[in-house]
This record gives C-alpha cells, sequence and structure tokens, in this order.
C-alpha cells in the first residue's frame, strides 16, 4: 500500500475528519497543513511552518473576507467532515503522476457481496471500447457462468507458471465479443501461477479484470503490487465495517464500493460509489446472457466510465 497522505493539524476542528480519512499526523515535512482560523494557538503553530506547504483552513465569513482582501489563496470550509475536507486536500495537493490502469483486481474482506458480478458487469460494459481479459481466481467458474463462457481449468496451466506467457493463455481462454475469460471450475490457482497468469494477461488484451477471492486470501495479496486499481466490495454491516476499519485503506489506487447501502461510510471509509439492492436486475440478468440493466446496471454504467478514464 501507498503512504498515507501526512498533515500537521492546528486547532481541534479538523480532528474528526482527519481519523475518518486516515490521514497521518506529523510535526513535520506534511503534505499539507490543516488550520483553525478560530485558534490563536493554531494560527502560531502554522506560522512556523514552511509557505511552501499548502493550507486548508476552517473560519466563518468575516475570515473569507479578510482572506479575500489579502490576495490569499487558501480553500476554506465552514463545515469540517471528512466528505468536504478529503476533495479539498486532493485539490491543494501537487498532481502526481500516474500511469493508465491497465489491471484492475475486485476483491473484498468478505463474499456474497456480488464481486463476481460487478467485474463481469465491469468486463461487459469496458469490452465495447476495448479488449478485455477476465480473470477467475476463485475456482468457482462464477465469471464464466456470467459471461455463458466456459474457461479451462487452471491444473492445465499448472506446470507452466515460470514460463506463462499470453500465448499460453490464449490455448485455455474462452473468447466472446471482445472478452477473453481465462479461469474455470475445480480449484483456485496457486499463488505462482495466479501472479503469473495476471502479468502475461496484460499482453492479451488491453484491459485485465481480476475476479479475485476475498482480501486476505494469499493470491489477492500477492497481486496487490501489479494491480493499478483495487476494487474493494464491502457489505454495509459490522462485521464487514470491523474488517475495513482494520485494513487501514489508504492507497490511493484503491476505490471502495458500498455494496446494498446508500451510506457515505463504511468503517470510518469514505465510498466511492454504492451498488443499490437490486435483485430483480440480478434475477433478469441470471435469465440469460445480458447485462445487468436496472438501478445496479446504472451504478456499474457509472463505474466503467471511471474506469474507461482512468485507461485512458
Amino acid at each position: 500500500m501507498r503512504q498515507r497522505r501526512r498533515v500537521t493539524v492546528c486547532g481541534d476542528a479538523f480532528d474528526d475528519a482527519v481519523g475518518v480519512l486516515g490521514l497521518e499526523r506529523v510535526d513535520d515535512a506534511p503534505d499539507v497543513v490543516l488550520l483553525d482560523l478560530a485558534d490563536a494557538a493554531a494560527i502560531a503553530r502554522a506560522a512556523t511552518i514552511d509557505a511552501a506547504i499548502p493550507r486548508v483552513a476552517t473560519g466563518h465569513a468575516p475570515y473569507h473576507e479578510l482572506l479575500s482582501a489579502l490576495g490569499v489563496r487558501v480553500p476554506l470550509v465552514d463545515v469540517v467532515d471528512a466528505a468536504t475536507v478529503g476533495p479539498l486536500i486532493a485539490a491543494a495537493l501537487p498532481a502526481a503522476a500516474c500511469r493508465a490502469t491497465r489491471t484492475v483486481v475486485v476483491t473484498g474482506p468478505s463474499g456474497g457481496v456480488g464481486r463476481t458480478l460487478l467485474a463481469v458487469g465491469l468486463a461487459t460494459r469496458l469490452a465495447a471500447r476495448s479488449s478485455v481479459a477476465v480473470i477467475d481466481l476463485t475456482g468457482t467458474g462464477a465469471a464464466g457462468w456470467w459471461l455463458s463462457l466456459a474457461g479451462g481449468t487452471w491444473s492445465d496451466l499448472e506446470g507452466l507458471a515460470d514460463e506463462l506467457t499470453a500465448e499460453h493463455l490464449t490455448v485455455v481462454a474462452a473468447e466472446e465479443e471482445r472478452i477473453r475469460l481465462v479461469g474455470g471450475t475445480s480449484a483456485m490457482p496457486s499463488v505462482a501461477l495466479a501472479r503469473a497468469a495476471v502479468h502475461a494477461a496484460a499482453a492479451l488484451a488491453d484491459l485485465v479484470i481480476v475476479d479475485a477471492p476475498v482480501l486476505n486470501d494469499e493470491r489477492t495479496s500477492a497481486l496487490r503490487d501489479l494491480a493499478d486499481r483495487l476494487l474493494l466490495v464491502v457489505a454495509d454491516d459490522r462485521a464487514s465495517a470491523a474488517r475495513l476499519a482494520a485494513l487501514e485503506v489508504v492507497d490511493d489506487r484503491v476505490w471502495v464500493i458500498g455494496s446494498r447501502t446508500r451510506s457515505a461510510t463504511i468503517g470510518g471509509v469514505a465510498l466511492l460509489r454504492t451498488l443499490p439492492d437490486d435483485p430483480a436486475a440480478v434475477r433478469a440478468a441470471s435469465g440469460g446472457p445480458t447485462r445487468v440493466a436496472g438501478a445496479l446496471g446504472r451504478a456499474y454504467d457509472d463505474l466503467a466510465e471511471l474506469l474507461a478514464i482512468d485507461a485512458s
């Protein structure tokens, strides 16, 4: 995981937001300074910090007018919560160079939350723009069932983990309409084969979507450095919230997706998007090879659009 954003907090107003956003509090060399303009001691503390380090401040109307009169451009908020402060911190920091997304790993802290259906839903939408490889590491064959494709078993490739190529994957892949599926039923691959397959798949398609086991599975853990995006699908229940909070999800590659919820956060972690509870859409899609529609389909459309931008 990448390092958390480092902040120096001057005043108490930002305490709750810092905790929810998982920011690292430091006294020296912060990425950004959080400043309460109503606190004289906080102002004095901020004055000792390098002026080149960006600030985000809170204060009421007189402070807005004062900063405007001085020509000082500092993001100033009246409501200090994670949803408001998080985007302002991101905007205040220099844009970091990043590579286009090629490999997306879909996982989560627990099962039964719609990970496979999300992976397949994204694949079918993105295949309209690019070639897509779906790598099913679960050993269940669920991705193939939703795609109406039958991928070869991992045992066919197990002896090739040290020399696996895209050509090897082509032999066992099932293909239809710009989607190649690798992985079927009977068993999950070894850790070495899982890594080799995901790595080789980058030469097989423009975009690789991995239907991965739960987050603490050794295969999923071994793929984190290969993932340009890690989509964590999380249920809105106490057990999942506790697991998510314990993960300290601070990597900017991670998108946390709430499953069957309308909450803005789970376990104190802000959600990028939510997937509505839409059993009618799921039933309709399970009746044959068709894309998920309805409210859930629209949520997939939105996430696919974000990934398409990411991949461009």
